[in-house]
C-alpha cells in the first residue's frame, strides 16, 4: 500500500459523522436496463434528494454511479449514466458536490498525518493486512473532521470530547512510528490495535459502527 491519496472516501466520512446522508435501498422497477431507479419504499422527495446538485447516486450492483439530474416522482429518481436491473442495490448520499469536494480536501489533508507516520517506519511499500485498510480509514476520517468546515457541520466537539479524539489521534501516529502497531501482513507491533474480539464488517455501514464503537470504549482511558 503506497503512502499515497485518501485512505476513506467522503461517503464514509458522512456515514461516519452524520445520520440520514447516506442510505440504501434496492430498485423494484421491474425489468432490466432501466434509466431511473424506483423504490417504493422510500420517498425521495421527503428524504431530501433533489436533482443538479451533486448528490450522488450508487448502482451497487453493477458498480455505476452518477449525479442525480432528476426526481420523476417521489419513488422514482435518475442519475446520469446510471441503469437499473430490478433488485439491483443502491446507496445515495445526500452531500452536494460543493459539500464532497471540502469534505475530500479534508480528508487529502488529514491524510498526510497518516502517510508520514506510515513513512518512518516503512510501512508504506509492503503489503497490507486484512485489517489495515479499515484502521487506515479510521485514523483519516477522525483526523479529517477537524478540517472540515462544510454544511454539515462544522462538527461541534464538547472540549472533553476533541481532547479524546486529539489525543487518540496522536497515540495512534506515535504508535506507527516508533513499530508498535505495524500495518504490513505477517508484521507483529506490540500494540496491535484489536480488542478482545474481532467484530465482522457484513454491510457497508458496519465499518463506521465498528469504530465509532471502538472511540466510545477507548474515549476514557
Amino acid at each position: 500500500m503506497s503512502c499515497t491519496g485518501r485512505y476513506a472516501e467522503a461517503w464514509e466520512f458522512v456515514v461516519f459523522w452524520f445520520t440520514g446522508v447516506v442510505w440504501t435501498g434496492a430498485d423494484r422497477s421491474g425489468g432490466a436496463g432501466n434509466a431511473s431507479l424506483n423504490d417504493t419504499q422510500v420517498n425521495f422527495r421527503e428524504r431530501g434528494v433533489i436533482a443538479n446538485t451533486g448528490q450522488t447516486l450508487w448502482n451497487l450492483t453493477q458498480n455505476m454511479s452518477g449525479s442525480i439530474v432528476a426526481v420523476v416522482d417521489n419513488n422514482t429518481i435518475t442519475a446520469t449514466g446510471v441503469t437499473w436491473d430490478d433488485a439491483d442495490l443502491y446507496r445515495i448520499s445526500l452531500v452536494t458536490e460543493i459539500e464532497r469536494g471540502q469534505i475530500e480536501l479534508a480528508l487529502d489533508i488529514a491524510a498526510t498525518d497518516v502517510q508520514a507516520a506510515l513513512a518512518a517506519t516503512g510501512q508504506c511499500d509492503c503489503t497490507w493486512a486484512s485489517w489495515a485498510a479499515t484502521y487506515a480509514a479510521k485514523l483519516n476520517i477522525i483526523d479529517a473532521a477537524s478540517y472540515y468546515q462544510g454544511k454539515c457541520g462544522a462538527i461541534r466537539f464538547t472540549n472533553d470530547q476533541r481532547a479524546n479524539y486529539l489525543r487518540w489521534m496522536s497515540e495512534q501516529l506515535n504508535n506507527i512510528m516508533l513499530g508498535r502497531i505495524d500495518l504490513c501482513a505477517g508484521a507483529s507491533g506490540s500494540d496491535f490495535p484489536a480488542v478482545g474480539y474481532a467484530q465482522q464488517v457484513t454491510t457497508e455501514f458496519s465499518r463506521a459502527e465498528i469504530i465509532w464503537n471502538d472511540i466510545e470504549r477507548n474515549a476514557g482511558e
